[in-house]
Formats: structure tokens, C-alpha cells, sequence
């Protein structure tokens, strides 16, 4: 607890003296990056267009220049663009888009991916109590808080005169720019939580979306060993998911009524890879009754099998998650 405390303060008070550097600037010859990033990269000694730096940048990693090719960077995207370039940079399984192309549901929406991808909540992420912008007033409220965390992220700044224009149209120059903050915000928000990580171990995190009256649960296993695993699984079933009420009743169960082939399973995971998993819970418990309201905590265990008498500890493959409705 004193330590987030500490962590939030420091937060605080450097946002308290950053200057706003443009993410959203549009004019030729501006380069927006990140306010954490002092490194220049040489790629060519010019650019027709401010973003091609990003675009380049990107290219390096995923096969996205087909997206920019023979588009105009000052043209809006459209939303079908958005979700492509998410999916080959960020999450391939990414099946979201943002309520609209504006800048405020776009940023938002890279937001919620960036918390999702770091295990965070962010409606309880704490954030800053100031204007940040001028028109700060002229952001939907549903988004205002989102926003606010893409700012002290850098993952979005602003324009140029420090204004965020949140009802215009997010164009491909700024696409790409968002998505290098964004994928860089991931990047910089995992690495900083390699000091708590046990090396030659697993570790399984989760996080949740309630939405259309269901709860979604995402959660991972992530290798911290040195050299790839096989992982093996005695069956079909390959995690388990125990949803708890209040006074301690078990209200859901993954496994009720399902079928699991008795059949092996193996999985080979990789030096800091990912294998991930989801379930949606609809929010009716055992009785079928529909519970709207209450407390409510979420067991997720990986059911890998111990193997060559090497101890996996139960922490390593068991997340907990509190939530309410």
C-alpha cells in the first residue's frame, strides 16, 4: 500500500511539471514523441510527413506499411483500419473498435487496450485532478477519465497549441503515432514490473470487462524462464474459473456442464511469452437466477501438471480477481 501511495505521488507530482509535448500535431515539421523518450532514431534524413517516423518505426517490428500505402496522413481513418493495425501490433485477437473515429473515442480505446494489456482497471487507476487541456471541458465525460490516463502514459498529448480537439477525426499520421505511444506505454508498464518478477518462474494474471450484461475475464500465464517450457494439461480443460459471492458461495463454475476431451494437452511457451485465455460469465448463478448487484471474487487457476518432479507453486498458476456488479 505505502508503495503505490509513493508511486501515485511521484506520479503526481512529475505531471506537475511536464510540458506538453504534441502527439496530435499535424504540421510539418513537428516530430511528436513521447514525453519519456529522449532517443532519436535515424532512419532517412527526411520525412514528407511528420508521422512517417512512427510508420517507420512500426515497420520494423510489424508488417503494417500496407495500411499507409497510398493513403493520404491527413485523411481520417476509418474504423476498419483502426482494428487492423491493433490487431498486428498489439493484440492479434483484439475483436473491439472504438465507439467512433474522434480523437476522444480513439484515445480512449487505445487506453482501455493499454490497460488491458498491463492488467490494469483503469476506471480505478488514480489520476490527476487539473485541466490538462483548454478544451478539456469539451471531452465526453465517458471519456474524460481514460483520456486523462493516455496523458500521463504519453500516450496521447495533445496537439501542437496544446489543445486536444477532441471531436475531430483521428487521421493515419495520428493513427500511427498513437499506436508507437501505445505499444511503447505496454512495453514501458510491463518492464516495470520485471523488480517483482521471480526469474525461472510462471506467472498468471487476469483482468475483467463488464459489458452487455456479462462479465469478461482475460487472463494469462507468462513465462519468466530463461529457455522455452512444455507446458502439459491432463485434459481439454486447461484453466478453471470459481466465482464467489459475499457470504462465500460459490455462484459459477467454468467447468459445470462441459465436456473435456481426457486426452493430453501440450503447449510450448517461449522466454517471456504469453499464452492467453477467456471466459465470459452471463451473471446467472447456479440457481439461474440473473445477479445484478453485489461483491464478488473470481478464482482463476491454469491447470497445468507438475512434471520431471519440477514444483511449479501454486501462485505461479492461480490469479484472483475482485470485482463488483
Amino acid at each position: 500500500m505505502k508503495k503505490n501511495i509513493l508511486k501515485n505521488s511521484i506520479i503526481t507530482g512529475a505531471l506537475c511539471t511536464v510540458l506538453i509535448v504534441p502527439t496530435f500535431a499535424q504540421s510539418v515539421g513537428i516530430m511528436p514523441i513521447s514525453a519519456k523518450t529522449d532517443e532519436s532514431v535515424s532512419i532517412r534524413h527526411e520525412f514528407d510527413h511528420w508521422s512517417e517516423k512512427y510508420i517507420d518505426e512500426l515497420s520494423k517490428k510489424y508488417d503494417i506499411k500496407s495500411l499507409f500505402e497510398d493513403k493520404d496522413l491527413n485523411d481520417a481513418i476509418t474504423i476498419e483500419d483502426f482494428k487492423s493495425i491493433v490487431e498486428l501490433t498489439i493484440d492479434k485477437e483484439y475483436d473491439n473498435t472504438p465507439d467512433s473515429i474522434t480523437r476522444e473515442a480513439g484515445v480512449y480505446e487505445l487506453t482501455r487496450i493499454w490497460a488491458k494489456e498491463t492488467d490494469k482497471n483503469l476506471e480505478k487507476i488514480p489520476v490527476i485532478k487539473m485541466l490538462i487541456y483548454p478544451d478539456t471541458n469539451k471531452i465526453d465525460s465517458k471519456y474524460n477519465h481514460g483520456i486523462t490516463v493516455a496523458y500521463m502514459h504519453d500516450i496521447a498529448k495533445g496537439r501542437d497549441t496544446g489543445v486536444f480537439n477532441p471531436k475531430a477525426e483521428v487521421t493515419y499520421g495520428e493513427l500511427a503515432t498513437l499506436i508507437y505511444n501505445t505499444a511503447k506505454a505496454i512495453e514501458t508498464e510491463l518492464n516495470s514490473d520485471d523488480q517483482s518478477i521471480v526469474k525461472g518462474k510462471l506467472e498468471t494474471r487476469g483482468s475483467y470487462e463488464i459489458t452487455d450484461d456479462k462479465v469478461i475475464f482475460d487472463f494469462r500465464l507468462m513465462s519468466h524462464y530463461s529457455q522455452t517450457e512444455e507446458l502439459k494439461f491432463s485434459s481439454g480443460q486447461q484453466f478453471e474459473i470459481v466465482i464467489i459471492d459475499e457470504n462465500d458461495e460459490e455462484v459459477y463454475r467454468y467447468s459445470d456442464g462441459k465436456a473435456f476431451t481426457e486426452a493430453l494437452v501440450f503447449k510450448t511457451i517461449k522466454p517471456g511469452e504469453l499464452l492467453k485465455w477467456n471466459d465470459e460469465w452471463d451473471m446467472t448463478d447456479k440457481k439461474g437466477n440473473k445477479l445484478t448487484e453485489g461483491k464478488y471474487k473470481a478464482e482463476i487457476k491454469v491447470l497445468v501438471m507438475e512434471e520431471n518432479n519440477e514444483k511449479i507453486e501454486e501462485g505461479e498458476l492461480t490469479t484472483i480477481i475482485d470485482f463488483s456488479l
